[in-house]
């Protein structure tokens, strides 16, 4: 296995952010860096990784609350990027005011992901899937060659993510997971933005909202 996944959870909200690396090339991407974290620059630095993006599943503000620091920390070496659709939530501070406080995420990100996108890490190939419906700009990053796919808000162990929100929809999210995340191979494991993984298989048998 080509691909190494490690878990920091993040924020008041115990989010999940993910570091991906490459065992040989040594390149990392950060996936929804929640918030500053001295302990994940530690790990980069102790492992002699080679931090080269942020990618952000969608631009609430508990999955982008560290993009900042990070991309200040690493001088310009890196850049974040987010699905095309999502940079209005961005610019609305991550839908923060709706939770009662206010929150400026800087800049939104110029790279700009389009469903079914390439992404590379050293060898590894993620393909961006498009996943409406708790934002609109909300995606998955899949690998088929190590059958992973971090999937966000879209879907948890056991749940599904919230559509109670101004901008969800319950419709778009149900359309995403049928279509996007169950036709994966069964096995396929599931990273979501909070919680344990899964796999495609137990949701299928077990997930109450399927």
């Amino acid at each position: 296995m080509a691909l190494v996944i490690d878990t920091f959870v993040l924020g008041p909200i115990e989010n999940n952010t993910y570091l991906l690396s490459d065992r040989t090339s040594k390149e990392a991407v950060l996936i929804d860096p929640a918030a500053p974290s001295r302990k994940i620059i530690q790990y980069i630095e102790n492992n002699k990784l080679y931090l080269t993006e942020i990618w952000l599943t969608h631009a609430h503000f508990d999955h982008i609350g560290g993009v900042r620091w990070f991309l200040k920390q690493f001088e310009g070496n890196i850049q974040a990027a987010m699905h095309k659709d999502a940079v209005n939530l961005w610019k609305m501070g991550g839908s923060a005011q709706d939770f009662g406080f206010d929150f400026d995420p800087g800049p939104p990100p110029e790279k700009l992901f389009s469903n079914n996108d390439k992404l590379k890490i050293g060898t590894t190939e993620f393909t961006v899937l498009h996943t409406p419906g708790h934002t609109p700009g909300h995606v998955t990053f899949y690998n088929a060659q190590e059958c992973v796919a971090f999937c966000g808000d879209l879907i948890f162990y056991h749940g599904i993510g919230r559509t109670d929100l101004a901008i969800s929809s319950t419709p778009d999210l149900m359309k995403s997971i049928s279509q996007k995340i169950l036709t994966l191979p069964e096995e396929t494991r599931l990273y979501p933005g909070h919680g344990q993984s899964t796999t495609v298989e137990e949701e299928k048998k077990n997930n109450p909202f399927l």
